[in-house]
């Protein structure tokens, strides 16, 4: 059964709101795929290899907090948990900051705009 997006939450692992999530996208989840054909073989083969989590694009209204800074190559990959909805999985992950767009126009609410590079596994956890 699908789930609404209404009320979907986007937290750091401690807690904190990141902002008013209006748009989430997921993209480049993948795996690496190991050529394993032999000389003899008269068709390719492969095995899958290790698992990679992609980028997230996470755009928000910007609340009063300070948007999250891109990440330096010293600094330890943060936590995030993205709720969607009151029904619907829950999706955990670590990740890098790669890039943070700020933008204001005319008539319109300040959005922040993150690219998020997953480091390691992401967990989802079933609904409700």
């Amino acid at each position: 059964m699908a789930f609404s997006a209404f009320n979907t939450t986007f937290t750091t692992g401690s807690g904190d709101v990141v902002g008013e999530v209006n748009s989430i996208s997921f993209s480049g989840v993948s795996t690496a795929e190991i050529d394993v054909t032999q000389l003899s073989d008269s068709a390719k083969k492969y095995v899958m290899g290790t698992l990679d989590g992609g980028t997230v694009e996470v755009s928000c209204f910007t609340t009063a907090a300070a948007p999250i800074l891109p990440t330096n190559a010293d600094a330890a990959p943060t936590s995030f948990v993205l709720r969607f909805g009151a029904t619907g999985p829950t999706v955990t992950f670590s990740a890098y900051v790669q890039n943070t767009a700020l933008e204001a126009a005319v008539d319109g609410a300040v959005q922040t705009t993150y690219t998020l590079r997953i480091s390691g596994a992401v967990t989802i956890a079933a609904g409700t």
